[in-house]
C-alpha cells in the first residue's frame, strides 16, 4: 500500500510539471554574390540549396531563389544573386546544421560559384498560437500539421490538413483549421498524452486525433499505436 502511494505521488508529480520553456527560433539568411552572374548559374545554386539544404532536422522553414530583379526601390539592397532563407528550431539545430554532411557537400560541390557570402543570424520570438476559429469550435477528428513551437504546456501546430472528422464533431466548418497555429494539449489524467507531448520535437510533421471542448486549444482525444509506442507503451 506504502509503494502504490509512493508511485501516485509521483505520477502526480510527474503530470503537473510544466513544459521547459522554447529556446528561441534561429533565423539564417546567406545572400550569395555569383563569380559570374548569369540565369543558369542562379538556377544551379538555387537547386543545389534545395537538394542538400532543404531537409535537415530541426528546420522549421526553408526557402531559396533569385533577386527579385523587378524590385529597384533605393531601401532594396541588391548586393547579391542568390538567397537561401532557413529558421530553426533553435541554435542547436543551427550548429548540427553547420557541421553536417550534407551542408559540407553543398559548399564542396558549388563554393566555385560564388564570389561572396554574406550571413545574417537573428533570434525570433517562438511564435504565438492563433484563435481558434468560430467555423470550428467544438471540432472533434484528425489533423496533420507540423510542430512550430512547444509552449508551457502543450505544442503549437501548423495545421496543413483535416483528414478525418468523427461523429461527434461539433464544428460548423472543419477546414478553418487549416493555416493556422492551434496550441494542442495532453488530455487532463492522461500520463501517455502528456509524455507524447514532451518528446514531441519542433519541425516534426505530425498526425493527430484532437478535439475542442472549450476555449482556443485542442485536446489530444486518442494517440496511435505509432505514438504510444515511441513513449514505451
Amino acid at each position: 500500500m506504502k509503494r502504490h502511494l509512493i508511485l501516485l505521488a509521483t505520477l502526480a508529480l510527474f503530470i503537473g510539471a510544466p513544459l521547459a520553456a522554447a529556446d528561441p527560433q534561429l533565423a539564417h539568411m546567406v545572400f550569395f554574390t555569383l563569380a559570374e552572374d548569369n540565369a543558369a548559374n542562379r538556377e544551379t545554386l538555387v537547386k543545389a540549396c534545395q537538394k542538400y539544404l532543404g531537409d535537415h532536422d530541426g528546420t522549421v522553414y526553408f526557402s531559396a531563389g533569385s533577386v527579385a530583379d523587378d524590385l529597384t526601390r533605393d531601401v532594396n539592397d541588391r548586393e547579391f544573386d542568390v538567397a537561401l532563407h532557413l529558421v530553426f528550431a533553435n541554435k542547436a539545430a543551427h550548429d548540427t546544421y553547420q557541421t553536417h554532411p550534407q551542408h559540407l557537400k553543398f559548399i564542396e560541390e558549388n563554393k566555385h560559384l560564388w564570389s561572396g557570402v554574406r550571413v545574417f543570424d537573428s533570434y525570433l520570438p517562438a511564435p504565438s498560437h492563433d484563435a481558434l476559429p468560430i467555423a470550428a469550435k467544438g471540432f472533434s477528428g484528425m489533423l496533420q500539421g507540423k510542430v512550430v513551437a512547444k509552449a508551457d504546456a502543450g505544442i503549437i501546430v501548423a495545421v496543413e490538413e483535416i483528414t478525418n472528422v468523427w461523429q461527434r464533431n461539433k464544428a460548423e466548418e472543419p477546414k478553418a483549421l487549416v493555416g493556422k497555429k492551434v496550441l494542442v494539449m495532453p488530455r487532463d489524467g492522461a500520463d501517455q498524452t502528456v509524455r507524447f507531448v514532451q518528446a514531441v520535437e519542433v519541425g516534426e510533421a505530425l498526425a493527430l486525433d484532437v478535439g475542442n471542448r472549450e476555449g482556443d486549444s485542442l485536446i489530444i482525444l486518442e494517440l496511435s499505436q505509432d505514438q504510444r509506442g515511441r513513449i514505451g507503451e
